[in-house]
């Protein structure tokens, strides 16, 4: 998957890169105002979204204007009020990014372009329903979940074009269901699809690499493991994934464990694919 720094095929979503905060000098006859610097410019689905959720929260924090200004956001408000909101901005423009990755996945649904052709949906309600019926594929997850520590866990089933869930355990409300899609493109699972190597991350926000990666800000997670599933005529189907927002460390026998987990769950694919 190409990062966000090198990517010229996707625009990701922004985030909340910085803060220039209102003086204590501002004139009176002029409301205070704190703008909140994005990392890039935001697209129209995030516009679209932006424009669904900005009055609810202007009110919520009686605030007196959010606006956008093309790679900032305007907010103003009582000074004490605006100092004491950066946390809440923050979260309330990666709720925007959530939800206008959801509305780019709905349309490439509904467009049926050359991205996700019929044959591809067709292909993806086959393997979710398939997955589904893996008598064990719960337990499976639940001893993930349980191994790791990590406590949302999924089969995903990633093609070149769809990323989709066909099994989740979820105790904290990460908000995916068996059926849905993620975008592609912001999928560690996608990096995974090309070089066929396990990833681990044991603490996301002091990796090297993962804490200028945007996949864990974006999703919130700080550890993360995902294992290829194989078909055994050496197909990739998808991973086997956990992920958590507070750091977990592995050791070498879970990540084994979870090998067999993924060599399973590959078996009972092309078991049951066989039986239809």
């Amino acid at each position: 998957m190409p990062t966000q720094e090198s990517s010229s095929d996707y625009a990701w979503p922004p985030s909340v890169v910085g803060f220039d905060m209102p003086s204590s000098t501002t004139h009176p006859d002029v409301p205070p105002v704190m703008i909140a610097l994005l990392d890039t410019q935001p697209d129209h689905f995030w516009i679209e979204a932006f424009a669904c959720e900005v009055e609810t929260f202007r009110k919520r924090h009686e605030l007196e204007q959010v606006r956008l200004d093309v790679r900032s956001l305007v907010v103003a408000g009582p000074i004490a009020k605006l100092r004491g909101l950066t946390t809440t901005v923050r979260d309330f423009v990666h709720r925007v990014s959530r939800i206008s990755l959801q509305r780019r996945v709905m349309e490439r649904l509904r467009s049926g372009s050359s991205s996700t052709p019929e044959e591809e949906n067709q292909a993806a309600t086959r393997d979710v329903d398939l997955v589904a019926h893996i008598p064990v594929i719960g337990k499976i997850l639940e001893a993930v979940s349980r191994e790791t520590g990590m406590r949302f866990a999924t089969v995903a089933r990633v093609s070149d074009t769809r990323w989709t869930a066909c099994a989740v355990y979820d105790t904290i409300n990460f908000g995916l269901r068996a059926g849905q899609d993620l975008v592609l493109e912001t999928t560690i699972c996608n990096e995974i699809r090309e070089h066929g190597h396990i990833v681990t991350i044991d603490h996301a926000s002091a990796h090297p690499h993962y804490s200028r990666h945007p996949t864990p800000a974006l999703y919130g997670f700080e550890s993360y493991i995902s294992i290829p599933i194989y078909r055994a005529d050496g197909r990739f189907f998808g991973t086997l994934c956990a992920v958590d927002p507070l750091p977990r460390r592995l050791d070498p026998a879970t990540i084994r464990s979870l090998e067999k987990y993924a060599k399973a769950i590959g078996a009972e694919i092309d078991a049951r694919s066989e039986e239809r």
